[in-house]
């Protein structure tokens, strides 16, 4: 029997907050795919967070690769026919090292891919659904001020990657929605009422937002409800 439900894309998956995107999708019977690196370390952890052997082998599709790599990108994009309804990229990256341009790279490369495919289910254009964060804005200050020396100074690398993603998505979709939680921790979900949300333009300000909170606002908001009033929005989360 076809799935009527969206189809899900994920890219990111065994980080925290897109994990937490994928759990309940699983749970509710959303037909997903995801491009990772080592596949069984997605499966162990899918499983550790409760979700059924089951629903493991009947909704999930894991592709076994590099965000980097185009074809890769381009391969989780459609199952069996059917393209992506709601793509969500969180891609993690480290604080500091060398120039970072994974966020963007892997941007390009599923943005890029877009046009050759074959249009949704519902004719429409995949939602881009891409996981940046506060700190990053052209409009008023979305952190508090005592972050911002940390933003500035040990957050400089990730920050200029995350600018340039979005970028890049403005650039080449009107139907995105760019999610900038707060500081992020490993908390447990304190759920939706507990969660503040504002845009760019009317930010909320905060300290931090679980990432558990934040997978479980992006699936409740963007996949499972009506995600309209967000698209070719910058939003922001926090607790």
């Amino acid at each position: 029997m076809t799935n009527t439900k969206p189809l899900l894309a994920f890219y990111g998956a065994t980080g925290g907050s897109t994990l937490a995107a994928l759990v309940p999708a699983l749970k509710a019977g959303y037909d997903c795919t995801a491009l990772v690196r080592t596949p069984s370390k997605l499966t162990a952890l899918l499983l550790e967070k409760g979700v059924p052997q089951s629903a493991l082998d009947t909704h999930l599709t894991i592709s076994k690769g590099d965000v980097l790599n185009t074809q890769d990108c381009r391969g989780t994009l459609t199952l069996n026919g059917r393209t992506a309804d709601i793509i969500i990229s969180g891609i993690g990256v480290p604080p500091t090292g060398p120039e970072i341009t994974v966020c963007t790279t892997t941007a390009n490369n599923i943005l890029s891919a877009l046009p050759t495919l074959p249009p949704t289910a519902s004719g429409t254009k995949p939602l881009f659904v891409a996981l940046s964060t506060t700190g990053v804005s052209d409009g008023p200050r979305d952190v508090p001020l005592l972050f911002a020396p940390l933003y500035h100074w040990f957050l400089a690398n990730p920050h200029r990657d995350k600018r340039n993603m979005e970028r890049a998505i403005g650039e080449q979709t009107d139907n995105f929605v760019i999610v900038r939680p707060s500081l992020l921790t490993n908390g447990k979900a304190q759920g939706g009422r507990k969660i503040r949300v504002g845009t760019e333009g009317e930010p909320v300000v905060g300290y931090v937002i679980s990432r558990e909170d934040v997978g479980l606002w992006m699936f409740e908001n963007l996949v499972q409800g009506d995600g309209a009033r967000y698209v070719g929005q910058k939003v922001i989360i926090t607790h």
